[in-house]
């Protein structure tokens, strides 16, 4: 959520056609919540509606909208939430070389359900969380293979209620430069600075330096890697600000596409903005598998990891996520889900917690899926 938006996604979504859908979901499973102690079952039912629009403003301008609004209740002990996210984004090409970007989002969530986002959830996860992102993009091509582009960003993530985790409020600045070697081969360098500033009186701040390439190393196998060093200090109130020493950093990801289905891997070592104490060195490793078993019917499996060093007195907090989907489309206006999550999270006592939950849902679209 607080990295730069991949620019190459949006043109894909600005191209879908106008919808309302409609959703109804039940979720049950053991500790849902990861607290300890609490090992009986738990059953939610859920209701939310989305929509998403494109709107041409004139033939060099779009405006992008998407939303969703979820009521959730659960059968005992937690409650009921109202759970929701908005975006709106505004892109303007003025000629073939330059072209912008302007962005808003909100989120309010669940912790556990924002962790692939965030290691908040391993601090935390109780606590509902909003988040808020303005962000602002320049992407100048001089040639055809060459492209710079310049990135804006402010964000909040501010938790509700909770006693370990506190507002933060973020700046990003990411300047980075592209050049195109062959049809399927580029390196480039990106720079990139962020600071953040705490409500309990803490700032942080961040560098990074990276060298960057990608290349398609066979049919349907695509790799890029980025390598470089970043540093992160912090300070506190009547205290000498600490850290500042240069760390490795990595970013990579290896993805294979034969058209039927999809297998990506992707890994991370990097500065992160967090709601404890601010900028955080983050560890991840993600994977994801999809598989189209026919035209209307699709099945995904995921496995997401993070963690948190250096922070924890005996072991790193981290979290993990292992979910199996399947949703298959019934009729036109219908598609049916099913999925299995397994959640585990380590906190900073060093105590390890972990569930399962099974959902059910139907989700109808207005006018067609």
């Amino acid at each position: 959520m607080l990295a730069p938006a991949v620019w190459a996604s949006a043109p894909a979504a600005a191209q879908e056609a106008p919808y309302i859908e409609f959703d109804m979901t039940v979720v049950t499973g053991r500790n849902p919540f990861l607290l300890p102690g609490d090992d009986a079952i738990t059953t939610a039912g859920e209701m939310g509606a989305r929509g998403a629009a494109t709107i041409d403003v004139d033939h060099a301008s779009t405006l992008a909208l998407d939303g969703r609004v979820a009521y959730r209740k659960y059968d005992r002990r937690f409650g009921s939430f109202v759970l929701g996210n908005a975006r709106a984004d505004f892109d303007h090409r003025s000629d073939e070389h330059l072209s912008t970007r302007t962005g808003a989002s909100y989120e309010r969530y669940l912790p556990l359900e924002g962790m692939v986002a965030s290691i908040d959830a391993a601090i935390d996860p109780v606590s509902l969380q909003e988040r808020y992102v303005v962000d602002q993009d320049v992407r100048w091509r001089p040639d055809r293979q060459t492209t710079v582009t310049g990135m804006a960003m402010w964000s909040r993530i501010a938790p509700q209620g909770s006693l370990l985790l506190s507002r933060t409020d973020a700046v990003t600045l990411v300047l980075s430069g592209e050049r195109r070697l062959a049809r399927f081969t580029w390196i480039g360098l990106e720079s990139q600075a962020t600071f953040s500033d705490t409500a309990d009186g803490s700032n942080s701040r961040a560098a990074t330096v990276r060298v960057k390439g990608g290349a398609r190393l066979a049919k349907g196998l695509t790799a890029d890697i980025s390598l470089g060093l970043a540093t992160i200090s912090q300070g506190y109130p009547g205290r000498p600000r600490s850290g500042g020493s240069g760390q490795f950093s990595a970013l990579g990801s290896i993805c294979y596409d034969p058209r039927r289905f999809r297998l990506c891997v992707t890994g991370r070592l990097a500065p992160t903005v967090t709601s404890f104490e601010g900028i955080r060195r983050e560890k991840s490793l993600n994977a994801r598998f999809d598989l189209r078993l026919m035209p209307r019917a699709e099945f995904s499996l995921e496995a997401d990891y993070r963690s948190m060093p250096g922070v924890g007195q005996m072991t790193d907090p981290e979290v993990m996520r292992a979910s199996a989907r399947f949703q298959r489309q019934i009729g036109k206006y219908v598609k049916l889900q099913l999925g299995a999550d397994y959640d585990r999270r380590t906190g900073i006592a060093s105590q390890s917690l972990d569930s399962w939950t099974a959902r059910i849902g139907a989700t109808f679209r207005i006018p067609s899926l």
